[in-house]
């Protein structure tokens, strides 16, 4: 498997930062010809830039679909939907998996905030996108995938994802501090080549927001020493720190093989 980082942000867009980059979440995994997107935040449309320079018939005729895993369908984790185009273009494949969270059609949950008077016209009628309820373990396309409840408001999911050969999760928008002992999630990354960790907040910031939904980069240390995952990956960082700040943050981290920043794209080989 190969992920690959378009957006490691969190909560909005800011252009000031270059080195981490400035893009709200979204990273792609492949494995062979088959990839998932874990979430659609303004990264995604970098992404789309990026096959549009690749393929120049783009988006006619592509040689695979296109899986979008959405953890939760807050701003930042929705808000590059609207530029990515196989969801507008008729003849393309795309499906978006997340769990249901009231009575409407999926399709208008997840494009709910793209509608008048917030958008000029009604997202969910326009989209091609085949929207898919998810509450169990799924395969799609040669990945298995788990989800399974995040702590962070909004039914948040999280996701345990294997090609059958290697094994990440997927935890943004998750506050470990707040997970008792023998909270399962221990086990969910037991052993698993990669977490993808959300590393919003530094130390003296988090208690101040305890409660909000998410985690430290010592909280990642502690669950990989927990588990016994192979590397963990930081991600979703503050808007409010520079890359100056993360490079300070970086120095506090023991091994900066096993730990990693992200960074947009940075490519990790799994």
């Amino acid at each position: 498997m190969k992920l690959t980082i378009y957006g490691c942000r969190g909560s909005t867009v800011f252009s000031r930062y270059s080195e981490y980059g400035s893009n709200t979440s979204c990273m792609v995994l492949e494995s062979g010809n088959s990839n998932i997107i874990l979430d659609a935040g303004s990264g995604i449309i970098k992404y789309d830039a990026e096959l549009r320079a690749k393929f120049p018939d783009y988006p006619a005729g592509l040689p695979f679909r296109f899986n979008i895993l959405l953890s939760h369908l807050h701003m930042d984790h929705i808000q590059g939907l609207t530029g990515f185009t196989p969801i507008w273009v008729p003849g393309t494949d795309t499906r978006i998996f997340t769990c249901s969270r009231d009575g409407k059609p999926l399709n208008e949950q997840i494009f709910g905030m793209f509608a008048p008077p917030y958008w000029p016209i009604k997202m969910a009628s326009v989209s091609r996108a085949n929207c898919i309820e998810i509450s169990a373990p799924f395969c799609v396309d040669g990945f298995r995938v788990e989800p399974f409840a995040s702590n962070h408001p909004d039914e948040t999911l999280a996701f345990r994802i294997t090609d059958g050969e290697k094994t990440i999760v997927y935890l943004l928008d998750s506050e470990v501090s707040q997970l008792p002992e023998n909270d399962p999630l221990v086990e969910y990354c037991r052993n698993v080549d990669l977490i993808i960790f959300d590393a919003t907040y530094t130390l003296s910031d988090y208690s101040k927001k305890v409660g909000w939904g998410h985690s430290t980069v010592h909280d990642g240390i502690g669950l990989a020493k927990k588990s016994g995952c192979k590397r963990v990956l930081f991600a979703h960082f503050g808007q409010e720190y520079s890359d100056a700040d993360l490079e300070k943050i970086k120095t506090t981290v023991p091994d900066t093989k096993q730990f990693v920043f992200a960074k947009e794209d940075m490519e990790i080989e799994i």
